[in-house]
């Protein structure tokens, strides 16, 4: 059986995924920032965060704040709470601005990330510079899915809908990657954990089935985003709106493992035409997929329900034995 490479320093600390309006004002924030903090996404909102700050830091943190648009982005260094330690740690955040047709900024995107550890570590660079990267990385990936979103939305209530509803499916794969950074993600739990967010059970009307395979770490998020687009569809317009009709995960590996075939079926349905346009989703399991995994993804919308058949190269899996 193939090893998983070794862990770098930096996975498996936690990242902590917020949004804020134009001034500031924090809007959404993602479970991890709940479950470290302890505050509610309700008593986060709007200046309800600076609660979780070390009361030194919160002054300091209001005034990055003014000097954010003027410099274009946010950078700070500050302690927060951690809730279940009962003690302050050290974290980075950095913001970045949504702008508008116009160039006006209209929502921040922000992550924040603990240091403590390897700040601790004398002599270290190396495990900053990468948290420095995994931190850039995260934000570029939530700010693709952000101009995305609000590309295919029409109101901006559709856009802050749909926009939650993809950070939180990121926010489930950083969660399941924390607690096993070293060995990537079980696609069967990954495909089944997504599942259940969209209330969905395995059962007589949907079947999940395949090979104990695990999604590397860097695959495992766009993998999950390709699911939650899929999963969000099926209950809107597919196999999982209908009492009456069937949902068939299915995959394989190919190829003396050169390959992972994954195929989404639904059936029971009534397809007269196809959607006329393509949206997010489509954008994530032909365009996406393929620019960063080199996944093959084929859709079709048969008259009797939704196909889908991605392959993903042998690089973005590991087989267990």
């Amino acid at each position: 059986m193939p090893m998983p490479e070794p862990s770098l320093p930096v996975e498996g600390i936690p990242q902590l995924v917020w949004r804020a309006d134009a001034a500031g004002a924090w809007i959404w924030t993602s479970p991890q920032w709940s479950d470290y903090t302890g505050l509610s996404p309700q008593e986060s909102r709007g200046d309800g965060w600076l609660a979780a700050l070390h009361p030194d830091d919160r002054a300091g943190q209001v005034e990055e704040w003014r000097r954010a648009e003027p410099q274009g982005g946010l950078y700070s260094s500050h302690r927060l709470f951690d809730a279940e330690a009962m003690c302050y740690r050290r974290f980075q955040t950095h913001a970045t601005p949504m702008r508008d047709a116009d160039g006006r900024i209209f929502e921040w995107l922000g992550s924040s990330v603990e240091v403590e550890n390897l700040q601790a570590e004398a002599g270290r660079e190396s495990p900053l510079l990468e948290l420095r990267h995994r931190m850039r990385n995260t934000l570029s990936v939530i700010r693709s899915i952000a101009r995305r979103t609000a590309r295919t939305s029409r109101t901006l209530k559709s856009y802050s809908m749909h926009l939650e509803g993809r950070l939180d499916a990121v926010a489930r794969i950083q969660s399941a990657l924390m607690r096993d950074a070293t060995s990537g993600l079980d696609l069967a739990e990954l495909i089944a954990d997504e599942l259940l967010a969209h209330a969905a059970r395995e059962g007589n009307r949907l079947r999940i089935r395949g090979p104990a395979v695990r999604i590397r770490p860097r695959a495992a998020e766009l993998v999950g985003l390709a699911v939650h687009e899929l999963a969000t569809n099926a209950v809107k317009f597919g196999a999982l709106s209908r009492p009456d009709a069937h949902l068939a995960i299915d995959w394989k590996v190919t190829g003396e493992a050169d390959a992972l075939d994954i195929t989404w079926k639904e059936s029971g349905m009534r397809i007269k035409t196809p959607p006329p346009k393509r949206g997010f989703g489509l954008e994530v399991l032909q365009d996406t997929m393929a620019y960063e995994l080199k996944a093959e993804t084929q859709i079709a919308f048969d008259p009797d329900g939704l196909r889908c058949a991605m392959v993903l190269p042998r690089e973005n899996i590991w087989l267990m034995a």
